[in-house]
């Protein structure tokens, strides 16, 4: 019960910090230093190439089923410039795309998290812009979201399997707006050297309301095309870095392992220590 009640206090204050996070990013203009991530603006060129060809293909496509049709059905409900948008509102919206959204986005929402830590902790990464530790980022962005993924589609597709009502819908809105909220929340823990599983489980231990509050927004505005899909993950990730400094002491005293954690992390190096005698007895010999 003390559990559930940390996890409502912290939902609703996640939400409340919204505000905050877009004041705060607006004040401190977060997005300046965007250009030195140079070798972003090339994969930025490549993207909008193919999706210009996208266009293109689908206005090929349009203009030779309608080759013979009157100029009034460019005003019809076949429109093309309908088609695109009611297809940029469905991909860019639902489902898998929600990731692909993120996954594409992780650029900017690794330079937003630093940049704020940088202000609110005086917390700097060496090199940070360079194309290493946003290679590193971007891989742990695509592991993490495939395990999100993944584990919403089971939970969901087993509880749909035993009652498909109008609870579920609300279920379905908790798991998958908690998911949203985890990819975002560890980008947080990633700054403080967590393993996956060690932000896996610091986060499903004491800050599902964080979660939760984070992707509840996010889903929402993932909804509205370009404008919400771009700058929806971008406040998010402020917000998780200003209510998870407020609510973790991560970067006070770091990540505590419980005891079995623990018992296996002494294993481990157990096993390491046996290998480097082992090594060096087979040197001597």
């Amino acid at each position: 019960m003390h559990r559930l009640k940390l996890s409502i206090h912290e939902f609703f204050y996640t939400l409340l910090a919204f505000p905050r996070a877009w004041r705060f990013m607006r004040n401190h203009r977060l997005w300046e230093g965007l250009r030195q991530y140079g070798w972003v603006a090339r994969t930025l060129v490549v993207i909008g190439v193919l999706g210009a060809a996208y266009v293109i293909f689908e206005a090929v496509d349009w203009y030779g089923s309608h080759a013979d049709a009157p100029l009034s059905a460019m005003m019809s409900s076949e429109s093309l410039l309908v088609q695109w948008f009611t297809e940029l509102t469905e991909s860019l919206s639902e489902g898998l795309l929600n990731w692909v959204t993120l996954v594409l986005l992780e650029v900017v929402i690794y330079h937003f998290m630093r940049k704020t830590l940088q202000i609110i902790l005086k917390k700097d990464v060496e090199n940070a812009h360079t194309f290493k530790p946003f290679l590193n980022a971007q891989i742990r962005m695509i592991i993490v979201s495939v395990i999100a993924l993944t584990v919403e589609a089971v939970i969901l597709n087993v509880t749909e399997a035993i009652y498909g009502g109008w609870l579920f819908w609300i279920f379905s809105l908790f798991i998958r707006s908690t998911m949203l909220g985890y990819v975002i929340a560890d980008n947080y823990n990633e700054q403080f050297d967590l393993s996956i599983d060690q932000s896996r489980r610091n986060l499903y231990r004491g800050h599902i309301g964080i979660c939760f509050g984070l992707g509840l927004p996010l889903l929402l505005m993932l909804k509205i095309p370009l404008f919400g899909t771009i700058l929806g993950p971008l406040v998010t990730s402020v917000t998780a870095a200003i209510v998870l400094r407020e609510k973790s002491d991560l970067h006070i005293i770091g990540y505590q392992m419980n005891e079995e954690e623990l018992a296996t992390a002494e294993k481990k190096a157990a096993k390491k220590a046996a290998k480097k005698v082992s090594k060096r007895k087979r040197k001597v010999t």
